[in-house]
Formats: structure tokens, sequence, C-alpha cells
């Protein structure tokens, strides 16, 4: 959707508030909607609602693709975001088909596939925009079903789900103390991670004045090192000093790159600062789903995870425009939020239970 914004708000000649919306839609939806999903995979099994919701998104995809009208692609975009809100469902099966010591593992494979699609799918879509707006919408639909293919085929019908319990225990065990930190801690990361993320370009530009396509070059240095990073250095690092002082390490970095990239003033020093900014994040965010799954008790895993993927969404609804108010004041001051989040998080981190 990202390439596509410009063109999309031009062909129906809305406002720029109506194309960002049209990325902050699917957000809210599916931050209401991930609770859901995660709650029905603890009753209903994580392979059908995976399922449920890879039909949603199909449906979305197709929608936005034959839109005649604005309405129809802000309906397209609820129904993409209510289906994509199953990433907690996801997550927990991997809880499920892992022992511990190879979760650290999984879910930095996991985040690593997330997110070098995260960067072939802009791109992929900005290369077919020429011929026509739709076709990226018809080859992500197409992309869908062979996802459902690939889960009917691939997937187990079950794991090893306890017994079925109610909302209400779903909800006190989300906020017992250990929990609730976590997810506060995942909030504060995820709240830094987006905030500089969804303003980087404006902050290469207005900063060092670096056009476009430099940045992203840069941008890619820096996920090509956090990719290495998340393959090669998270496991070994778990298993030497532990996850809880493996996540103190990830966000400590952070806030070291947060406040370098808040002082560079040559090209040289933000590729740097960006590349610590990869590492400390590349350790962080499997390690801080690793802890959760960890510590959410096997009956209520889905529905903790699917708390903490409505964790992420709001996180991400809030991230960038806190961002945006940052960049239009003074450029350089969008580093201090997050720093401050990720310190937060940081300090979190040595509250006993």
């Amino acid at each position: 959707m990202i390439p596509l914004l410009p063109q999309l708000v031009r062909q129906y000649h809305a406002s720029d508030v109506i194309g960002g919306a049209l990325l902050s839609i699917p957000a809210v939806a599916s931050a209401i909607a991930a609770p859901v999903w995660g709650k029905l995979s603890d009753r209903l099994g994580r392979k059908t609602i995976i399922m449920a919701s890879q039909v949603l998104s199909l449906a979305g995809y197709l929608l936005l693709a034959l839109s005649h009208a604005l309405w129809l692609v802000l309906l397209s975009r609820v129904i993409s975001g209510c289906g994509g809100g199953s990433l907690g469902a996801a997550e927990s099966f991997i809880a499920d088909v892992t022992r511990p010591d190879q979760r650290e593992r999984a879910y930095s494979l996991y985040g690593a596939v997330f997110g070098a699609a995260f960067v072939v799918g802009p791109v992929a879509s900005g290369a077919l925009l020429k011929f026509g707006v739709a076709l990226p919408f018809f080859v992500a639909a197409l992309l869908e079903v062979i996802n459902l293919i690939f889960t009917w085929f691939c997937l187990p019908a079950k794991t090893n789900l306890e017994k079925k319990t109610s909302i209400r225990n779903s909800l006190r065990a989300a906020f017992a103390p250990g929990v609730r930190r976590l997810l506060i801690r995942q909030f504060l990361f995820i709240l830094a991670v987006v905030a500089y993320l969804a303003n980087f370009a404006l902050y290469a530009d207005h900063v060092l004045h670096m056009d476009p396509s430099k940045a992203s070059y840069l941008l890619a240095i820096a996920a090509v090192i956090g990719g290495v990073t998340l393959v090669f250095v998270v496991t070994p690092l778990s298993k030497r000093i532990g996850d809880a002082r493996l996540l103190q390490a990830g966000l400590a970095t952070s806030v070291l790159a947060y406040v370098g990239l808040g002082f560079v003033s040559r090209e040289g020093a933000f590729l740097a600062a960006m590349s610590l900014w990869a590492i400390g994040a590349a350790i962080a965010e499997p390690t801080l789903t690793t802890v959760l799954s960890n510590r959410a008790k096997g009956d209520e895993r889905g529905a903790i995870m699917g708390i903490s993927d409505s964790v992420n969404s709001i996180a991400m609804i809030l991230g960038p425009t806190a961002g945006a108010a940052l960049v239009g004041g003074n450029a350089r001051t969008l580093c201090l939020l997050p720093a401050v989040a990720s310190a937060a998080a940081f300090a979190l981190g040595f509250l006993r239970r």
C-alpha cells in the first residue's frame, strides 16, 4: 500500500488525511480484532483461525482491486485489517510447535522473514504500479490464495491446546504483573521503532538533506544488518546470557542508537547509528515475543498473544503521528521520543515479579 498512496489519493481526489487513514484504518481494525482472534484460536485451534483471517485478507485485497469508489477502498482496508489481526494466533502457533529452547531461534527467523517481506512488498507494488493501480492488489490476492493452500496442506490441524477457558480468565492472565509489564515494555519498544521509522525519510531530508533514494539505500543496508543479527546472533546470545539479559542489551543498544541519531551530521555517522539501531531492534523484538510466549500459560497463549498484537497495533497508530509532530517542530527532536520510550522499557526490566 505504501508506494500506492499518492496514486490512490489522486485517483479519488482525496486529501492527504484520507491517504494517511488508508494506513491507520487497518491498524485500528487489527487492534480490535487481534484479541478476538487470539481467544478464538485457543478455543477452535490455530489453523482454523489463521485460515479464516486469510480469507478475510483475500476478500479485502479483491475488493480493493475492484473498487470504483473511495468508500469501497476504505471498507476494504477495514476488512484487510481484521484479517491481519491474526498475527497473535500465528505467533501462538510457533510457541505451540516448538520447545522453549527452540523458540528464540524460531521467533528470530519469523522476524527476519517478516522484515524481508516488509521490504520486498513495497518494492514489488511500486514496480507493478506502471501496469495500473489495481494490479498490485490482484497480485496480493493471488499471494493470499497461495498462502491459504500452503496453510491447508502444511500446518497440522491440531496443536497441544489445553482446556478451554473464559474471557475473564484470559484478561486476568494478561493483567498478571509479569505479563502486564512485558506488554507495557513491548508497547514502548514498538512505539519507539514506528515513531522513528515512519518519519525516517523526513528526518533524513531535514537533517542531512538526503534525497529519498539514498535514504532508502541506507535503510536497506541497516535492514540487512538487522537480518543478519536476527538469524546468526540472537539465538547464540540467548543461550549464553539468557533472554532477560538479552532483552535488556537490545533495549540499551536501541537507546544508544536513538541518542546517536539525534546528533549525527554526516552520512557515515548516520549509517553507523542506523546500523546500531537495526541491531538493537533485531535483538529486542524476537526476545520480547519469546519471553511473553514462555510466560503465557498454554490455554491462554492465543489470547495473550492476540492482546500483544493489539498492543503493537495501538503503538503503530500513535507512533507515526507523534513522530510527525516532532519532525514538524524540529527534526532533530524526532529521536527524543524513541530514546525516552526505549529507556523506559529498559528501566522496567529491573523491576522484579
